[in-house]
């Protein structure tokens, strides 16, 4: 990504080291997003039951379909910290809206890290007017680093698309590593665009790409309790907006699709420990949410994964994954490739000798598995990773 590139009218953005998890580090860990205006707000939080403060603020204020500045820090979630999270959460987005003058509902919080630490507040509500004074519109690259944990470089999209009234650009921020599968990824996401969109348009269209994307990755089976993607639309008073017509409400939703399966490859490509990028493409299931669950259970099998690693076409592994998803097929009329490689037809293991062909794709930093449950019309895709050593030295160390 060419980072001159990440500019979109309408936004400015900062970035600080505030040595949220550790003082004196020189680190960015502290990010700012501000509207010139208040932007039409769309997003999707996680599932997990153990929603992080953040997480619980920026679904009420998004209630209102507003913002204009997102607060964003890396290095400690601000989550199971209880009623003091809260606190905290709000004492520093109202110092951010003090500071620019804006209403504190239209300011969202967004936390990474380590659960369970009471956030830095004092560290980080005295770097607020450096982070205030830095704003820059060509500042975007900044903010991404400073949302990154165990990632290993920032995930950033730029895309442009038209509309029937001009072109527009589409601005995107995520940072994700581990603990990612998304029911809605550890994963923070901002999506900047410079045309203006009905909430509610932005809103199903931001859940309709989510579904295909975000939620179609796994990394290791750890839903967050952090995860938060945003949309905000119309950054500045002459934007545009998006007109009533069917084909400008889907080219729009089209690019937010791309930018939200571009970002989501990205995390996955910086998978915690990841030497592979896996596609498990299944097919031939009576319904979608049916071929979802197989390819879920497939990508999310630690043997499976091993096996990736390891560049072992163990397909038993994989057919054994298909068979204890809760999907009911049969058995003795599947097929199965590795890559170009034929393993199984009709439930029977081919004749000859394929497991060179399969190994060699297994090779390769990316490579794609399919199933063929040949039980219906339909068929679904998951990106995951594959399990080593390195994966495990992280995690076990992740808190020191």
């Amino acid at each position: 990504m060419n980072e001159e590139k990440l500019a979109i009218r309408g936004f400015r953005f900062s970035a600080v080291a505030a040595g949220v998890k550790q003082p004196g580090t020189t680190r960015l860990d502290l990010g700012l997003i501000v509207s010139d205006v208040p932007a039409t707000a769309a997003g999707v939080t996680t599932t997990n039951l153990v929603a992080a403060a953040p997480v619980q603020i920026t679904r009420k204020r998004l209630e209102r379909g507003l913002c204009q500045a997102i607060l964003i820090n890396s290095g400690n979630a601000n989550a199971y910290t209880g009623e003091a999270g809260m606190q905290a959460a709000s004492d520093l987005t109202r110092e951010v809206a003090q500071s620019l003058a804006l209403d504190p509902d239209l300011v969202l919080p967004m936390s990474t890290g380590v659960i369970g630490n009471p956030l830095p507040v004092d560290r980080m509500r005295d770097r607020i007017p450096d982070l205030i004074a830095g704003l820059d519109a060509g500042a975007a690259s900044e903010v991404a680093r400073a949302m990154m944990t165990t990632d290993t470089r920032p995930k950033t999209v730029f895309l442009e698309g038209t509309l029937s009234t001009g072109p527009f650009k589409m601005l995107g921020i995520a940072k994700g590593s581990g603990m990612i599968a998304p029911d809605m990824a550890t994963m923070l996401a901002v999506i900047l665009t410079d045309v203006r969109v009905e909430r509610s348009v932005l809103q199903e269209s931001l859940v309709a790409a989510v579904e295909r994307t975000f939620n179609r990755i796994t990394i290791d089976g750890d839903t967050s309790t952090n995860d938060t993607l945003v949309v905000l639309a119309g950054g500045e008073p002459s934007a545009a907006a998006l007109s009533g017509s069917d084909s400008d409400t889907t080219a729009f939703a089209a690019l937010l699709n791309e930018a939200c399966s571009d970002l989501a490859r990205q995390l996955v490509l910086d998978g915690e420990g990841a030497t592979k990028l896996v596609e498990i493409h299944v097919r031939g299931a009576v319904d979608e949410a049916s071929a979802v669950k197989v390819a879920k259970t497939i990508a999310e099998s630690p043997l499976v994964k091993t096996a990736f690693h390891g560049g072992d076409p163990n397909w038993g592994r994989i057919i054994a994954a298909a068979g204890r998803a809760g999907v009911p097929f049969n058995p003795e009329i599947i097929e199965l490739s590795i890559g170009h490689a034929l393993v199984v037809k009709d439930g029977s293991l081919v004749p000859g000798d394929w497991e060179p062909a399969a190994a060699r794709v297994m090779k390769g930093r990316e490579f794609s598995i399919f199933l063929d449950l040949k039980s219906g019309p339909a068929e679904a895709c998951f990106l995951t990773t594959d399990f080593s050593a390195e994966y495990v030295a992280i995690n076990a160390d992740y808190r020191s």
